[in-house]
């Protein structure tokens, strides 16, 4: 990490503040450092990524060396262009498609695979998919707490009573002395609402 940890500390603003980043999400880290310039935040987006991701390039462009290469120019040119880029999905899933997008540009530009493509990449083994899939987990996971919390007191209730008790509409219904025409209707402005909080359609 010397060549990012010397552009960061080139190009950081002296007074940019900095936050103890200890049990901050990737998302919120990737604010810190998009919005304030902040290294301490970059720091530790790079150190709670980056085996991970160089496990996951390594498995496409079958070199550690190179691998490690590949996850250090994300992370370069994720610094540079900082304030520019647009997260659509989470910052992990940004991290992710763009190591695997990265490696396979590698891979086409080696002179033995000239027609590699993204069908020839190699599954991630079970524990490194893992440790990536839950970088990914932990940011959706916290979206979609902070979701269900902007639901209306009511439509909140009978969400949670279903997803977490695992409870029939007619048991809720009876629960709270409602009709379960008004829980069929809760459940269903729950779900369009946060479907379009989390932008996702299948939720």
């Amino acid at each position: 990490m010397n060549t990012i940890s010397t552009l960061v500390q080139q190009q950081a603003r002296p007074y940019a503040p900095t936050l103890h980043c200890g049990n901050q999400g990737i998302d919120q880290l990737f604010q810190r450092v998009a919005l304030h310039n902040d290294a301490v935040a970059f720091e530790r987006l790079f150190n709670k990524t980056y085996r991970s991701l160089c496990h996951l390039s390594s498995r496409i462009v079958h070199s550690i060396e190179l691998a490690e290469e590949v996850v250090d120019d994300v992370f370069y040119n994720f610094w540079k262009n900082r304030k520019d880029i647009q997260i659509k999905t989470s910052f992990a899933s940004y991290l992710v498609t763009s190591v695997r997008n990265r490696s396979l540009d590698c891979l086409r530009k080696s002179k033995n695979t000239k027609h590699a493509s993204i069908e020839n990449i190699p599954d991630v083994p079970c524990g490194q998919s893992i440790a990536l899939e839950a970088i990914v987990y932990e940011e959706l996971s916290r979206k979609i707490q902070a979701a269900i919390q902007t639901l209306p007191p009511q439509c909140r209730i009978i969400f949670l009573m279903s997803r977490n008790e695992e409870i029939t509409y007619k048991e809720i219904a009876e629960k709270l002395n409602l009709s379960i025409k008004t829980i069929d209707t809760q459940m269903g402005r729950a779900l369009k609402h946060l479907r379009g909080e989390l932008n996702i359609s299948n939720f």
